[in-house]
């Protein structure tokens, strides 16, 4: 009797050990607040992994109502939906954290501010070469295009002329390091261009330089390409960025993909996979530039990487 109950306790144990829960990742998710973009992107993460039997996600609340301790406790990875998020869970928990919805300036200056904490995250900045395809797949007559730099984007130089070389285009930079220069040196590249490309800049292109900078392309006639979905509705004629689906879809690919707990394999900060594109249609339309529809551009974009 006792060896049966010997057995049958074993035999429960491994059972137990070999089930797909016992293996599940606990993550648990924290937003800096809950915005239409925080809980887009919470709501696309759930669906994602909800089928999968690997992953098990909690919500941890946010920094703007209360931060569950529990939660935080029981995970095995945090995903810390913007920087606020990441900095509360940081001064709390040792538990690695990804960060998600953040910039690669921001993620550097919270890897700074906790260099105790494991931290890494997908950050929204879209590679280089992706905004210069966008570029070339809307007019494929587009030949030169003019770049305005400031202090923080100037290091992007060489990477956006070699970019723009591998699609045949002729890239034109102004580099400025404070607003009293901005509009010489944006008519001068405007002088010599087809279209502008937009970069993150926050003395280049901030909420005070947005208006003067499309004003004036506008007024030359000439396009501006910009980086994110807000500068497309305040009139860039398009861009590629990352929607918080598509940064959802990574984030869940991320967590699908790991082994199981104690396994969590960090990407220190990685550049968005997935992309959406935005246009204007008026400002096209009033500029007389042809763009073809999203998905046009998506494909085209995708096909044009380089070999």
């Amino acid at each position: 009797m006792l060896k049966r109950l010997v057995r049958l306790v074993l035999t429960l144990s491994v059972l137990a050990l070999l089930a797909p829960s016992a293996f599940a990742l606990e993550a648990a998710i924290v937003l800096s607040k809950r915005s239409d973009a925080q809980a887009a992107f919470a709501a696309t993460l759930s669906n994602k992994v909800s089928s999968s039997a690997s992953v098990r996600l909690n919500d941890a609340g946010s920094t703007g109502e209360s931060i569950n301790e529990a939660a935080l406790k029981r995970a095995d990875v945090v995903i810390a939906v913007g920087a606020e998020a990441a900095d509360a869970v940081a001064e709390r928990s040792t538990t690695p954290i990804l960060v998600a919805l953040i910039s690669s300036p921001n993620l550097r200056a919270l890897q700074q501010r906790h260099p105790r904490a494991k931290l890494g995250g997908f950050v929204l900045d879209q590679p280089l070469a992706r905004h210069i395809r966008l570029i070339r797949a809307t007019n494929p007559k587009t030949a030169r295009v003019g770049v305005l730099l400031g202090p923080q984007s100037a290091p992007m130089r060489s990477a956006l002329a070699e970019a723009g070389a591998r699609q045949g285009l002729t890239m034109s930079f102004e580099t400025i390091e404070d607003i009293d220069g901005l509009l010489p040196a944006l008519e001068r590249l405007l002088e010599a261009s087809d279209a502008i490309l937009a970069v993150p800049d926050p003395v280049a292109y901030s909420p005070s330089t947005a208006r003067p900078i499309l004003l004036t392309t506008y007024r030359y006639r000439k396009p501006l390409f910009g980086y994110s979905q807000a500068y497309v509705t305040a009139g860039a004629i398009a861009s590629v960025y990352t929607a918080p689906e598509d940064a959802a879809h990574q984030v869940g690919d991320w967590l699908i993909s790991q082994q199981g707990a104690g396994h969590v394999d960090l990407p220190v900060a990685e550049a968005p996979r997935y992309f959406s594109v935005a246009v204007n249609r008026h400002v096209a339309r009033s500029l007389m530039y042809p763009v073809p529809d999203e998905s046009t551009l998506v494909e085209a974009i995708e096909k044009r990487r380089p070999q």
